[in-house]
């Protein structure tokens, strides 16, 4: 059975170039289009979808409104950003509406299709370039004071290990051939990182390590 996708910006030169990228794929077939937030959200109460590449700059509903709204009403749809907007205060925003990735629209296909793998598989994925983004954004931050609730001391050593291994863009199944544990364990250490650090998604938790500088060795 083939995902289900829908392609959600304004450009039709930019929707008709992801459309080409699924042709003919036995994993993904794109099932529709929308020019705008709203128009999104009303065909996904007429249709099944797995899938939304989602644009930020839009008229009306912006893709941030958009993410939010089709989040809390279909929590169960993956939302990959397909954007130009660089900054990070964007890529931080589509995170917290519940985005699943974000690709910037110069990306080459092999990346697009990488990302969708990954997201429908349960995994997000974030570009390189959106992740250092995230990173400068918080270079400059002070490190909080030692206590008993320290994010030095919250995590365990092994979920600063899965940690580390999910801010490489690691998958689940690599993970769990590192780690030398079950999938499942991996699934679990996921809960737990967001549970004790009140995130809600993987890119939620890059950003609380770089915040808390959890790693020394992360690099711009």
């Amino acid at each position: 059975m083939k995902h289900k996708i829908l392609l959600v910006d304004d450009h039709s030169v930019i929707r008709h170039g992801i459309r080409s990228y699924f042709k003919n794929l036995d994993d993904f077939e794109v099932i529709a289009e929308a020019d705008c937030g709203e128009r999104a959200f009303k065909a996904l109460n007429a249709m099944d979808v797995d899938l939304i590449f989602m644009d930020i700059s839009m008229q009306g509903m912006d893709g941030i409104s958009a993410t939010k709204k089709i989040k809390e009403h279909f929590p169960h749809i993956k939302v990959i950003a397909l954007s130009m907007m660089m900054d990070s205060s964007y890529i931080k925003n589509m995170i917290d509406a519940g985005a699943d990735g974000y690709l910037f629209k110069d990306c080459k296909e092999e990346e697009i299709l990488k990302a969708a793998r990954a997201v429908i598989s349960g995994d997000s994925y974030y570009c390189s370039s959106a992740t250092k983004n995230i990173i400068s954004s918080y270079k400059d931050e002070q490190s909080k004071v030692a206590t008993a609730n320290d994010p030095h001391f919250l995590l365990t050593a092994r979920e600063k290990e899965v940690l580390r291994l999910i801010i490489d863009q690691a998958t689940n199944k690599e993970i769990s051939e590192q780690l030398f544990i079950s999938p499942r364990t991996v699934d679990a250490h996921k809960r737990n990182l967001l549970e004790k650090t009140g995130q809600r998604n993987v890119a939620g938790l890059v950003m609380y390590a770089i915040k808390n500088k959890l790693f020394t060795d992360l690099k711009v």
